[in-house]
């Protein structure tokens, strides 16, 4: 049992550092945002308590079930078209009563919880708070110059967040419109194959919240770094439920955080010996070497998962969250505690069906082998509780159009990147946590319960990595399979150190020479990329696309002009073709509305996007006014967008035809680098 004064000043500790950071990162209104965050998890916090009693796991498992339900309850808002502040409120109101009421109806209050874990010790506590700052401190550079501004008002992002953040703003703000299931911003009469259950919280914060509040991209910056705490805690504590050792916790996570990779160390190897200039390593995507220079699949950090994709991290921290359960309890789990496991899984998979879908088989492997083990094969009957309720989960996708066409394009075989040096790509993105984990799982056949789960998701990790793939995407599943040995790895290697720890004086002084040694291979990438992620300095060309791209002052008054002078469901078209993979998403970012025709690098491409690509491109290229308003009125376009991407791309003579045809097109707004017209009707 942990008493409060244990808890009050770590928690304290990390509290006090992540405001510091929500405020450098996105302003002072970046505190009411964390304090409306953390009301976001209070309706589970109830359900944690029940699990695992007072255990840091019980408030960990809380807060995490309890974003998820918030998530819920607002999406059952906007399903049911009665969006407002009030509603919503009511609705969070609603669900924390339904939760909370187990402490307040005998009957279901509880003495003892329904799993008991091992006790939590005060070096425990220190390696929770020490692995937690991690996350402010990798978040407070990078996220502190995206989108900063120049003396010009010029405003900066850096590649990759062009790929991921400034798309996830673009969804974010296609849910402020409530439309349910929303709608494609980049096919405007479609609705988006995708899980978007993540920004529910956010969405509703920035279209129902006051001043700063309403700033769709700080409030996607801080949600990032809370569910980032959220994300790594839940790695803590399950590294430490199968480890149950705060040093061998405290060395697995921290290499797996800050020195996963040895990409960083083969770049800086490579340029050395080639006798090139350190600066080059500005200039790589250093956390993707096994695919730039081998042809291999990558792995992006769990620091990469924190910054660009922090949905993924939440769908995992679910997923993550069930496994105590079924490592301590097995096959013999209380039905309460099974339920518990498959709300957790069946939130995991409302965030991500691949992810959620990957921790429900680690669960089932796991309580199938140990039914096996034990000869009580009738008590898996039980489970089925948890699988029911990820079936309910995967058929709210489907309901809600998140998943459509995606089994057809799946592929198994070894095949794709996977057959390009595949030893060599594994060890140059997971080689320093490999060895010692290897070395912690053996010998199999003694592990304990409480590491199955570490095993048996390394090995579902490494079949995924290698035999399945998208035809359409070859490294997406790469990307999901490789986050899920980052965070199955770190269990085994605990094991290994903790043993190494508790042996003798020798066997500490071996462990602390062996973590020193990792991290020196591993560090580089992590300092790199941290470094690569905040220079927006950058302005070189990279591999097809510019390091860091600017959004200039005029184009910010026409994406402003565009966002309050609009109906929020018009479609503003830009030309695809001229603004690429670079700023292929800027309307639905900026401007906040749909476009008819995109080509979003972050979506399962599908042959639409290209089709519709080529007619909006047509429509700016073609000399022919009419030809363009036949175009436009087609694909449904209310305004067209005249920038510096389309005057580079198409010629002058071919741009004049919109202002020579009033009858067709009618001006409404011209800085002198950027006009719209309006398509009349």
């Amino acid at each position: 049992m942990i008493l409060f004064p244990r808890v009050l000043v770590p928690v304290s500790i990390v509290a006090i550092c992540i405001g510091i950071v929500a405020v450098i990162i996105a302003g002072p209104w970046a505190l009411a945002y964390v304090l409306l965050y953390v009301l976001a998890t209070l309706p589970g916090w109830p359900l944690g308590r029940v699990l695992f009693g007072r255990h840091p796991a019980g408030w960990v498992f809380g807060a995490v079930v309890g974003y998820g339900l918030t998530c819920l309850a607002f999406w059952a808002v906007i399903a049911l078209h009665i969006p407002s502040a009030a509603v919503f409120g009511v609705a969070w109101a609603l669900i924390s009563a339904a939760t909370w009421s187990a402490f307040a109806f005998p009957r279901l209050r509880r003495d003892t919880p329904l799993i008991e874990l091992p006790a939590w010790s005060i070096p425990d506590t220190r390696t929770l708070v020490l692995l937690l700052l991690l996350v402010p401190a990798v978040f407070v550079f990078p996220y502190k110059n995206l989108g900063a501004r120049d003396a010009e008002g010029n405003r900066f992002y850096r590649a990759y967040f062009t790929a991921d953040f400034i798309w996830h703003m673009a969804l974010t703000a296609e849910l402020t419109k409530y439309a349910m299931p929303p709608v494609n911003p980049y096919l405007g009469d479609r609705t988006i194959q995708y899980y978007w259950t993540y920004f529910l919280v956010p969405a509703v914060i920035s279209e129902e919240g006051v001043g700063g509040l309403r700033e769709i991209e700080h409030s996607l910056k801080v949600n990032a770094l809370c569910s980032g705490v959220l994300f790594i805690a839940s790695l803590v504590i399950v590294t430490w439920a199968a480890s149950l050792s705060a040093a061998g916790t405290a060395f697995a996570v921290g290499v797996a955080v800050v020195a996963a990779s040895a990409e960083g160390l083969y770049a800086w190897w490579e340029l050395v010996s080639g006798g090139q200039p350190l600066s080059e390593l500005a200039t790589l995507n250093i956390d993707a070497m096994s695919n730039w220079r081998f042809k291999g699949l990558r792995v992006d950090s769990l620091v990469r998962s924190m910054w660009y994709n922090p949905q993924h991290s939440m769908s995992a921290a679910f997923g993550l969250l069930a496994m105590p359960i079924a490592g301590f309890a097995g096959v013999n789990a209380p039905i309460g505690a099974i339920a518990l496991a498959g709300a957790a899984l069946a939130l995991s998979t409302t965030f991500n069906p691949l992810i959620g879908g990957l921790f429900s088989l680690i669960y089932g492997a796991v309580v199938i082998a140990d039914a096996i083990r034990a000869r009580q094969i009738t008590r898996l009957l039980h489970h089925a509780t948890a699988a029911g309720l990820v079936g309910l989960a995967v058929g709210w996708c489907i309901g809600n159009d998140m998943v459509e066409g995606a089994a057809a394009v799946v592929v198994y075989g070894l095949g794709g990147y996977a057959v390009n040096h595949p030893v060599i790509t594994l060890m140059l993105s997971l080689g320093p946590l490999l060895v010692p984990a290897l070395l912690g799982a053996w010998p199999p056949w003694r592990l304990p319960l409480r590491a199955w789960p570490a095993v048996a998701g390394t090995v579902l990790g490494l079949l995924v990595f290698y035999l399945v793939r998208l035809s359409v995407e070859a490294s997406y599943i790469g990307f999901r399979a490789g986050q899920l040995l980052q965070l199955m790895l770190p269990g085994l290697a605990a094991l290994f150190f903790a043993r190494l720890w508790i042996s003798n004086a020798r066997g500490r002084a071996v462990s602390a020479a062996i973590v020193l040694v990792l991290i020196v291979i591993g560090l580089p990438t992590t300092i790199i990329d941290s470094y690569n992620a905040q220079d927006i300095g950058n302005r070189q060309m990279g591999p097809g696309f510019r390091w860091t791209i600017m959004l200039t002052p005029g184009e910010q008054e026409a994406y402003r002009w565009i966002r309050t002078q609009t109906a929020r469901d018009a479609i503003v078209q830009m030309d695809p073709v001229a603004h690429g993979r670079e700023t292929w998403s800027q309307l639905p970012t900026f401007a906040e509305r749909r476009m008819a025709a995109a080509r979003p690098i972050s979506l399962m491409d599908i042959p639409d996007y290209a089709e519709r690509s080529r007619r909006a491109h047509t429509m700016y290229a073609d000399r022919n006014a009419e030809t363009a308003a036949q175009i436009a009125r087609e694909l449904g376009i209310d305004y067209i967008y005249i920038g510096p991407a389309e005057q580079q791309r198409n010629s002058a003579g071919a741009l004049a035809k919109f202002g020579k045809r009033d009858d067709l097109f009618q001006l409404v707004f011209d800085n002198g680098t950027n006009r719209i017209y309006e398509v009349r009707r």
